[in-house]
């Protein structure tokens, strides 16, 4: 019924299919290269393309996108930015609309994807978030790249997409680890109405405007089970209380 109430969103959606093709295509080729050179400079430049990626493909799809409070956020500080996730379009307005250098947790199985594992494996962190010894890989290389100092990290702390009608799932504790362990402050972020422009469950893409609100960034607290936790605490609140202003 969803399908046939929504008919004209096909030809819309198509476009947006191909548009994001081309753009890939073009984009991960330039990637695969500055991977391949394998420098320094080469790699930092290639995390900088899905910025750009994420940014021409919000535009080609007709996404407004109404950022707030990008004050909180220092391109050249170290973070690690935590949001909702509720849409597939998280990662494209994550990508595009974050500035820092940073890095994505990706699922493992995109590996066996060709071009787009190449680059998961080169780039970001792949887990499979059911197997229990690859979330602690998974958490090992976390730790392995915040050593570079000029790496943020964005994570959804749902650990996956949000099809409920509650305002979020329960949250993991990889980042509220993360940054206790490191002293490395977190950075909540809220997004509301990508929903509504790509529902999880529907597969249509229709134009609209999404709001992107950060919220001041979080200074770590003490690194025990206890602190851990209270983080996690309250970030959840700070996320949950924030989206239900946009309700």
């Amino acid at each position: 019924m969803n399908y046939l109430k929504n008919f004209y969103l096909i030809p819309w959606t198509l476009w947006c299919i191909v548009s994001f093709a081309v753009i890939g295509v073009v984009m991960t080729s330039f990637i695969v290269i500055l991977l391949t050179i394998n420098t320094k400079d080469t790699v930092r430049w290639a995390h900088h393309i899905p910025t750009w990626i994420g940014r021409w493909t919000l535009f080609l799809w007709g996404v407004r996108v109404k950022v707030k409070n990008q004050q909180f956020v220092e391109v050249s500080k170290q973070y690690i930015f935590v949001g909702n996730h509720r849409s597939m379009l998280d990662a494209l307005l994550s990508a595009g609309l974050i500035p820092n250098y940073k890095k994505f947790i990706g699922k493992a199985e995109l590996l066996k994807w060709p071009v787009v594992g190449y680059v998961l494996k080169n780039m970001y962190i792949p887990v499979k978030r059911e197997n229990k010894e690859s979330r602690k890989w998974s958490m090992e290389q976390l730790f392995e790249k915040v050593q570079d100092k000029n790496v943020s990290m964005v994570m959804f702390s749902e650990g996956t997409c949000n099809t409920t009608q509650n305002v979020l799932l329960p949250f993991k504790d990889g980042a509220y680890h993360l940054s206790c362990a490191t002293s490395i402050p977190i950075v909540p972020f809220v997004i509301y109405g990508a929903d509504h422009i790509w529902h999880r469950d529907l597969w249509l893409i229709r134009p609209g405007k999404v709001f992107l609100e950060f919220l001041e960034p979080m200074m770590p607290y003490e690194n025990t089970e206890e602190g851990i936790q209270s983080m996690k605490q309250e970030v959840y609140r700070q996320i949950e209380t924030k989206y239900i202003t946009f309700l």
